[in-house]
């Protein structure tokens, strides 16, 4: 059942204010977004999703029971074989959830899932395109050894002008002519109004949890720096690859850490760095299974202002080695949960810095 409870709200953030107007909502506003002010002269706010598991603290369960209602609004008769693409760095988790719940509803082998990635790694590249506001623009997809797609499910967190989603479109439709039907998946549509499907390369529906309008009026123009511009080109490189996403995979990607656990031994908060969310979400998923109470969350690049949805910020070097600096927000240490950081990069990638913040233990699925 859709709703639209409390449809219109303004926000005032430092950097402006959004005017929102919900439309049609599965999920309420206030369940699935709260909102905060960028520090991005391109773009001056954030939407901070409540069931993502990266800005704020989300249980699994929850992330679990938003995609399965995601899913359910994908179209079941999408021409195979099916491609879902997750944009890094928010939606690789998402991304990926979608396509195991996918392949789950429609019985269906032919769904495979691929993320584009700000890494380079040992592979041949199949293309690379733009997101023109965000904090880290340059996006790669390398080419999977899959069959061509005949349908594209791409999934970001949000959509507000369609611009990113119209470049990825265009992209992947010159690399795989054949694509016949693209279906975008988000939780928050905000782009109601807009005519960016029309520019898109292939007939295109959206599914989402809510869809609303969204407008933005500027504040303080924030002056153009130097070194914005060209953190948000950053690429870092990863040496060794273990693909769970990068070049392409049929079935979900998750393998355990390692090494041994450490006992849990209390409340849980389980922190993926970047890129790297959808196994440390998995462990999250199996310990909550186990009667843990469980949190995720995970490092971003976003540079957002402390206020609104931001209550607590910590800024260090990024384990991917892009020299672009890392944050993570509203990890509260008053709360008594136990921390566990989980990486890709090697143990002595990880700054000390942050790991001395959160007393955290370090969790790896590289040495």
């Amino acid at each position: 059942m859709l709703t639209t409870p409390n449809p219109h709200r303004s926000v005032a953030l430092p950097t402006g204010r959004l005017d929102i107007a919900v439309e049609e909502a599965a999920w309420p506003l206030d369940d699935l977004c709260a909102f905060a002010a960028r520090e991005n002269p391109k773009r001056g706010f954030l939407i901070v999703s409540r069931v993502l598991g990266r800005h704020l603290p989300a249980s699994p369960q929850v992330m679990r029971a938003s995609v399965r209602d995601l899913v359910a609004r994908i179209p079941a008769d999408l021409p195979g074989p099916v491609m879902v693409v997750g944009l890094a760095e928010t939606a690789v988790c998402l991304g990926q959830t979608v396509h195991g719940e996918l392949r789950a509803a429609l019985g269906r082998d032919d769904i495979h899932f691929i993320h584009s990635t700000r890494q380079r790694i040992d592979h041949p590249l199949l293309c690379r395109f733009e997101e023109p506001h965000s904090h880290a623009s340059a996006h790669l997809i390398y080419r999977p050894d899959l069959p061509a797609p005949h349908s594209l499910v791409i999934v970001d967190d949000e959509v507000s002008t369609g611009t990113t989603l119209t470049n990825l479109a265009q992209a992947l439709v010159t690399a795989w002519p054949g694509v016949e039907r693209i279906v975008v998946a988000t939780l928050t549509d905000w782009s109601v109004g807009r005519d960016w499907q029309a520019r898109m390369p292939r007939p295109t529906a959206i599914a989402a949890l809510l869809h609303g309008r969204l407008e933005w009026t500027q504040g303080d123009i924030a002056p153009a720096d130097a070194a914005f511009d060209m953190a948000a080109a950053s690429l870092g490189t990863l040496a060794t690859h273990r693909n769970m996403g990068r070049t392409g995979i049929t079935s979900a990607a998750a393998p355990p850490p390692i090494g041994p656990l450490p006992p849990v031994t209390g409340p849980l908060r389980i922190i993926g760095t970047g890129e790297f969310t959808y196994p440390p979400f998995r462990l999250a998923e199996t310990l909550a299974e186990a009667g843990h109470d469980v949190v995720v969350q995970a490092t971003s690049r976003s540079p957002a202002r402390i206020g609104w949805a931001m209550a607590s910020k910590l800024c260090f070097t990024d384990n991917y080695g892009t020299g672009v600096p890392n944050y993570l927000y509203n990890a509260d240490t008053a709360d008594g949960r136990t921390n566990w950081i989980a990486h890709e990069t090697g143990a002595a990638t990880i700054d000390p810095a942050l790991v001395a913040a959160l007393n955290a233990t370090l969790i790896g699925w590289a040495a």
